[in-house]
């Protein structure tokens, strides 16, 4: 199961994993019937300052993306104080700024394969 960042404001209602199991909609005032994350999905980075061959272990979500866009072209300001991105995991582990990466990968149209 998803660790859980922010638990349900209606613990009476949670079907995750038990009535009253998911908590008391801390920290951010809570979203009813909502108990942590959901589904885990892959997070690609394509960039050319993007790790070669990395796979992080960071726990994030998709408020990552945002979060990573208001702290390097908004000062860090967030979107509000109910969302998400206050609590999102960084994604900054997966570049390596200063260096681009001019390797260039070539895929098979076809199969994806690397060409070399």
């Amino acid at each position: 199961m998803p660790p859980i960042v922010n638990s349900s404001a209606d613990p009476a209602l949670d079907a995750l994993n038990g009535t009253g199991v998911c908590g008391h909609g801390t920290p951010l005032g809570g979203i009813p019937d909502r108990c942590g994350y959901g589904q885990r999905l892959p997070f690609l980075v394509i960039s050319p300052w993007a790790r070669k061959n990395y796979v992080s272990n960071s726990t994030i979500d998709t408020t990552s993306a945002l979060k990573f866009i208001e702290d390097n072209w908004l000062g860090s300001a967030r979107t509000g104080t109910a969302s998400f991105d206050n609590l999102a995991g960084s994604i900054d582990d997966m570049f390596t700024f200063g260096q681009a990466n001019d390797s260039t990968l070539l895929l098979n149209p076809k199969t994806g394969e690397v060409l070399h």
